[in-house]
């Protein structure tokens, strides 16, 4: 039969490069998977250790093993897989996780009720040795997981399974090493909707060898310039400054306390960062709003000799915190500010 005619549902996009220690549980995961109708392209990206040894050892049409002549790197070689693809979806595994048997079952059936989703990831288990097993979850629908994209990256990108025809000529840019994925998905999440299964389906094998710790440092440095890129597109200055206050306003706290001028200031850059979305139009309103107001009532909380001068300036700004406050904790603060005063 002509090869061209046999299309598979799913391309696996899988780079290897010295895998050799967890290899084979990884492919093992993929081939076990109860929806069979997939090509597992197996990418050797000039390993020098039993690599390629262990994926020959495989006797299964599904696998097409594609050796590198030269190491291109992760970024590169996952871009040949993108163009390699032939499936109508694009999943994505790494050389050393573990995918759940139903995982491709439940993000095809996910993709299938809902045609205006073009990326699907799920929460993953975090899992190493000598420790407990960690669960992480991410935001289940478009509006939050966009939101959530200006500064964390919200997709498990070994989770990831991609409608072909929503990526297009979409590719990962080889100037964010160690956050590829987080930067195309800034990227992605403008032209199609993105959907988390909440639902673990993949375990992340935590190692000394992962990226996110050999190229930390890296990923941070990234991480601040991708916060900044979607800054600039709706129009707001691409400082280190307010890189700094969107990753306050929009991360878990990092400090146990903040100051009264500390607060007004992430008041004010709130504020412009919801005017100018508006403007734009790029994040939901009502959800970049409710997100962003529970935040500042979690610093406001934190604030630490709030000035009296600071309830007029918030009736001003921001009465939704003094107005979902207590009576009784906003008599107590306002008690405090006159005792100070």
């Amino acid at each position: 039969m002509d090869e061209n005619l046999k299309v598979p549902v799913i391309s696996v996009v899988m780079p290897v490069y010295n895998g050799e220690k967890y290899l084979r549980e990884a492919i093992d995961s993929i081939l076990n998977q109860t929806f069979t109708d997939f090509e597992l392209l197996i990418i050797n990206d000039g390993s020098s250790d039993s690599t390629e040894k262990i994926i020959q050892s495989y006797h299964d049409d599904r696998i097409v093993y594609i050796k590198n002549e030269q190491n291109l790197g992760l970024i590169k070689t996952l871009n040949k897989g993108l163009d390699l693809a032939k499936g109508e979806f694009i999943a994505r595994m790494d050389q050393d996780d573990i995918s759940s048997h139903e995982r491709f079952t439940k993000q095809i059936a996910l993709f299938e009720k809902n045609p205006e989703i073009g990326v699907c990831g799920t929460w993953f288990t975090l899992f190493r040795e000598n420790h407990e097993d960690r669960i992480i979850k991410h935001p289940e629908h478009n509006d939050s997981i966009k939101i959530g994209l200006l500064t964390s990256c919200f997709i498990g990108h070994p989770t990831v399974m991609m409608r072909k025809k929503a990526i297009e000529n979409y590719r990962y840019d080889v100037n964010y090493q160690a956050a590829e994925d987080f930067e195309l998905w800034t990227r992605l999440i403008r032209v199609t909707k993105f959907y988390n299964i909440q639902e673990s389906l993949l375990k992340y094998r935590f190692h000394s060898s992962n990226i996110s710790v050999l190229e930390n440092s890296v990923q941070v440095i990234k991480t601040k310039i991708i916060t900044g890129n979607q800054l600039k597109y709706i129009d707001i200055a691409n400082s280190e400054e307010n890189i700094e206050l969107c990753r306050i306003l929009l991360v878990a706290l990092s400090k146990f306390r903040y100051t009264d001028d500390e607060f007004r200031n992430l008041i004010s850059f709130a504020n412009k960062l919801e005017y100018q979305n508006l403007q734009k139009k790029v994040y939901d309103k009502k959800k970049f709003h409710e997100i962003i107001n529970r935040r500042l009532i979690e610093i406001f909380n934190k604030t630490i000799d709030k000035k009296l001068s600071t309830l007029p300036f918030l009736l001003k700004n921001r009465k939704e915190i003094i107005l979902q406050r207590s009576i009784l904790a906003n008599t107590k603060m306002l008690a405090k500010m006159i005792l100070k005063k």
